[in-house]
């Protein structure tokens, strides 16, 4: 009833599963063949109904176990949303809890202490607007033993407010962990006893489970992850997940199919059961939160998408050798599932075969089978108000500013220029002003935030956050380097090329040394600052988490500071010295120019 009523007007136009089923099969078997993954598992609804519950290729390669949808085991990462959501429904139905109201008196009952706003609740919680950022190291480890309780791991790794609650829409994973904290607290039980309670036995999702210390009988009915490197496709091993309300999640296709086939029924099972009432129901497939009215947003669980001039709910998850995608699209009585043992990324931001399969699933065949989409919204022109200034280059705010992983919020980044007083281009993208800091593109909008004097500081595209603060503003060691940098370098170049004019020697020659030698040993220092701070993110891209910085970071430091040194106070014996200190100070800018640009300092 509750969303077949929503789409009864076009529900006549949805296409059979004669239509459906030959469609996804010839397009997963190929995807498969051609090595996308080695498995993958699929489960397909039209108004309610599982027209397809199936697996290709292989669990285990190796062994030649095959993908089960009924059997094997999957790992969502962050497909898990849907199951820690559908538990806060269910609890809110059962009275356990409230969607509204202030969480921190459940906090403190659980011993948990968060830095951070006054006042919020389980909703901005799911819906991920209560301006928390992510901490990315430590969030898995590789060992059983190594896993925290959830309230001490919080306890010592949430990541600071990066904005006021409800002010945009900001994915965190240890912001729905606070979720899983607050059900927990407020049951009494673990969020496996109760989800197991209140969902996931009325659903019959007996293969479902939240606990982080997967058995060792479930691990064997596990797929084999596997990760995209530079030979193709290697076998990962498996690692435990601290955020695991975020993306812990261990389940099969066909219990998936069973939960939303529960979310198209209006929170009901199969056999009848009532698991949350139709006005919980609703929170799972309407907006919840947005940056903006114009701009699309996230429901309880799911975001919002556009697909072929549609709106539809979705959402994509990864975890280490898997990836995951969820669709739900209310006007259409469909309801997709599919998961693959690969990972969704190759490298750091390229998606993998195994990522443009997943994710692009089921867009693809709503675009193929469910044709005749609305016409595009048109812009709307708004006179200009004198506040063109929102050029320059924005950094991701998901990423904690003080997390070593600086150089991640490089490799997501959004870049601004200003065109007139209301177009502006983003990443090369033109786009007109329609409303106060609100610029939109065809179906795209973006939206930029403003500080109390007035200052743009963030920007918004629908689900992401981007800040204008320069990448190390907070971190005052290399503040004080930056600057040091800029003075030594500035002074050096003026007093260098004063001396070719004046033709300086001697003890004068030897302070301008000594003066390059400071900028030049600031700018060492700084680099091997940064040059630790990659190394340790290199580390986590390749899966080795919580190193400290290595030693070899320093090496280029400790062997270039001496010669420096040495430079600046035996360099006056050098004919020509200064031209050498004003060419050696024209060659660091150079290097050093892009840096600058890129972090927003020029």
């Amino acid at each position: 009833m509750a969303l077949a009523a929503s789409s009864s007007a076009v529900a006549q136009q949805s296409p059979s599963p004669s239509v459906v089923n030959p469609w996804a099969d010839t397009f997963l078997s190929r995807r498969v063949a051609d090595g996308a993954a080695p498995g993958v598992v699929v489960a397909i609804l039209l108004d309610g109904t599982i027209v397809t519950l199936r697996g290709y290729g292989f669990a285990d390669p190796e062994r030649r176990v095959p993908m089960d949808p009924a059997a094997t085991l999957i790992r969502l990462g962050g497909v898990t949303h849907i199951a820690t959501a559908a538990t806060a429904l269910a609890a809110a139905e059962s009275s356990i809890v409230r969607l509204q109201q202030d969480v921190h008196p459940l906090w403190e009952r659980a011993k948990l202490t968060v830095q951070g706003p006054s006042t919020v609740t389980l909703q901005d919680l799911l819906t991920h607007s209560a301006g928390f950022g992510d901490r990315i190291l430590g969030q898995f480890t590789p060992g059983k033993t190594e896993l925290q309780p959830l309230v001490p791991y919080l306890n010592a790794a949430m990541p600071p407010l990066s904005l006021r609650p409800g002010t945009a829409v900001m994915p965190s994973a240890h912001a729905l962990s606070l979720a899983g904290v607050t059900l927990e607290a407020a049951s009494g039980q673990s969020l496996q006893e109760l989800s197991r309670r209140l969902v996931f036995g009325p659903l019959a999702m007996d293969n479902t489970t939240f606990e982080p210390r997967v058995p060792p009988g479930v691990l064997s009915r596990m797929a084999v992850g596997h990760r995209w490197a530079r030979d193709g496709l290697e076998a990962v091993p498996y690692d435990y997940a601290q955020t695991y309300p975020a993306v812990g999640l261990v389940t099969t296709a066909g219990d998936m199919a069973r939960l939303l086939q529960a979310i198209h029924r209006g929170g009901s099972s199969d056999i009848g059961a009532r698991v949350w009432s139709e006005d919980l129901n609703r929170t799972l497939t309407s907006r919840r939160a947005t940056h903006d009215a114009s701009m699309a947003g996230r429901s309880l669980a799911l975001v919002e998408t556009q697909v072929a001039g549609r709106a539809v709910w979705k959402l994509d998850g990864l975890a280490n050798g898997f990836s995951a995608s969820l669709t739900i699209a209310p006007d259409l009585g469909l309801a997709v599932f599919i998961a693959a043992n690969a990972g969704t990324f190759r490298g750091f931001s390229d998606l993998s075969p195994a990522g443009e399969l997943v994710r692009g699933f089921s867009l693809d065949m709503i675009q193929a089978l469910f044709p005749a989409p609305p016409p595009p919204v048109q812009a709307r022109n708004i006179a200009p108000d004198d506040r063109a200034d929102f050029g320059g280059v924005y950094h991701t705010a998901t990423i904690d500013r003080d997390t070593p992983l600086k150089f991640l919020r490089l490799l997501s980044s959004v870049r601004v220029e200003d065109q007139s007083d209301v177009r502006i281009n983003v990443d090369g993208e033109p786009f007109q002003k329609v409303g106060l800091d609100l610029f939109q593109n065809g179906p795209n909008f973006v939206k930029f935030l403003r500080d109390e004097d007035g200052r743009v500081t963030h920007l918004l595209r629908p689900n992401e956050v981007f800040e204008r603060t320069p990448l190390f503003e907070h971190d005052g060691v290399q503040r004080a380097f930056m600057y040091f940098v800029l003075a030594a370098f500035g002074i050096g170049a003026f007093v260098s090329l004063l001396g070719l004019v004046l033709r300086w020697r001697g003890a004068r020659a030897n302070a301008l040394g000594l003066l390059s030698a400071g900028g030049g040993l600031a700018l060492i220092a700084w680099f091997a600052w940064q040059a630790a701070n990659f190394s340790v993110g290199v580390a986590y891209a390749h899966g080795v988490e919580g190193l400290p910085f290595p030693l070899w970071a320093w090496f280029s430091p400790l062997i270039l500071a001496p010669l420096v040194f040495l430079y600046a106070l035996f360099g006056v014996g050098i004919r020509n010295f200064n031209r050498y200190t004003l060419i050696g100070i024209a060659l660091g800018w150079a290097a050093f120019y892009p840096v600058l640009r890129t972090w927003n300092f020029v």
